[in-house]
């Protein structure tokens, strides 16, 4: 899956080893450590997304209500509706 905000990418991947936990790749080490707590273990790898950290699937869907918790919606004055 990927997850784009206002200024990082997100690529999150099953873990080949481990299915209980979730593997997010990111273009932003800031954004990335933001978003899951800088005590994990960061890896660096290569790609366009080279900064990659192992959490597990509670801790993503804690991550992403966090996100839709920050949105702000005045950014969206003047958007149409998509029919």
């Amino acid at each position: 899956m990927l997850l784009q905000i206002s200024n990082a990418s997100f690529l999150i991947e099953n873990c080949e080893k481990d299915k209980s936990c979730i593997s997010v790749k990111s273009d932003s080490q800031e954004e990335l450590y933001r978003l899951f707590c800088s005590s994990k273990a960061l890896e660096i790898v290569s790609g366009p997304m080279p900064f990659k950290l192992r959490v597990s699937r509670q801790e993503f869907s804690n991550s992403l209500i966090m996100l839709v918790k920050e949105i702000d919606y005045t950014n969206f004055d003047g958007v149409t509706q998509i029919s």
